[in-house]
């Protein structure tokens, strides 16, 4: 493995972290309904329906969106933490291409298990794509007067991607999902790792050298962090601050200041570059001493105070009928 593939191994396995960090609330929930829909490829996506009462309908759907890793979301454990957000709403979660719950849940970003179909098609875009079919079809089914996208690390790039392209989201939440570019992210994973100055020099010129390379001609059968080459190429591309710029919808964006996988300088600098183009949308906070998987320096988990501020603003929000007079 060259050294820019290591490194971004190390912050991609700090992203998928997120996905273990905090225990499950003790309330008991209903099972999610399993469901499938069609692609136009004659795949199929899979994707969870959470009705908090299926008799009753809710003026609310919860979109929770996973980071990077090569998991089914339905594994995930602090999926449930993030319920309390939106504790009346229903909650939808959709897995990525080629993933379905009999894949087992893996820490390891370097894990031999993930599906060919998985490596071969995710990507932000096939996410975003697979999302907006899944959501369309619920409305013609269920007419939710409120959609709410939730998303951490790669999930919450995909929030904002999502808020970008589809009329239906009404607000999104995103914690710990970097600055305007992926390689700011990558570059910081090298810093924050410290060690010999020679070493780290050479670790920041194979990384530079892999990201090179996968921008110019990248090998078909290219996997690094449990990721192929469509994801590699349309992730060093995307630009985080034009999503933004383009959602018009009431965004909150979190950032735990003491991140070792994103730079929370490259954060600080998307946000106040997007006032200065004029954003009144957004609501940044940070979070002094919390890491990428929400804990504090004591490695206490601090996700569950973080769910209560988001519930709060979501609540803060002008309701269905003030916005429609």
């Amino acid at each position: 493995m060259s050294l820019g593939i290591r490194w971004a191994c190390v912050l991609l396995l700090a992203v998928a972290s997120l996905a273990s960090a905090t225990p499950e609330p003790s309330a008991p929930l209903p099972a999610p309904q399993y469901r499938q829909l069609a692609r136009p490829d004659g795949s199929r996506i899979d994707y969870y329906l959470l009705q908090r009462n299926p008799r009753l309908p809710a003026q609310s759907l919860l979109v929770i969106l996973q980071g990077s890793d090569c998991n089914s979301v339905s594994r995930i454990p602090s999926i449930r933490k993030l319920l309390l957000a939106m504790p009346e709403a229903d909650v939808l979660t959709v897995e990525k291409y080629g993933i379905d719950a009999t894949l087992p849940y893996d820490q390891d970003s370097e894990r031999t298990d993930c599906p060919a179909p998985y490596l071969l098609n995710d990507s932000p875009s096939q996410r975003v794509t697979d999302l907006q079919a899944v959501i369309e079809h619920l409305r013609q089914r269920r007419a939710y007067p409120r959609i709410v996208a939730l998303g951490g690390s790669e999930g919450a790039v995909i929030a904002h991607a999502l808020a970008a392209r589809s009329p239906a989201i009404d607000a999104t939440v995103a914690f710990n999902g970097g600055g305007r570019w992926f390689l700011d992210d990558l570059l910081h994973s090298v810093d924050s790792a410290g060690g010999d100055p020679a070493q780290q020099h050479q670790a920041r010129q194979g990384l530079l050298a892999f990201v090179e390379q996968m921008r110019r001609q990248p090998a078909a059968d290219v996997q690094a962090s449990g990721h192929g080459s469509r994801w590699w190429q349309e992730v060093l591309e995307l630009d985080q601050q034009a999503l933004l710029q383009a959602s018009r919808v009431p965004a909150l964006i979190i950032q735990a200041s003491a991140d070792e996988a994103v730079s929370v300088n490259a954060v600080t600098d998307l946000i106040e570059q997007l006032r200065r183009n004029g954003r009144s949308n957004l609501t940044f906070r940070a979070y002094p001493g919390l890491d990428h998987r929400l804990s504090d320096r004591d490695g206490q988990s601090q996700m569950a105070a973080v769910v209560q501020d988001i519930a709060l603003w979501l609540r803060q929000l002008p309701t269905v009928a003030d916005e429609h007079g």
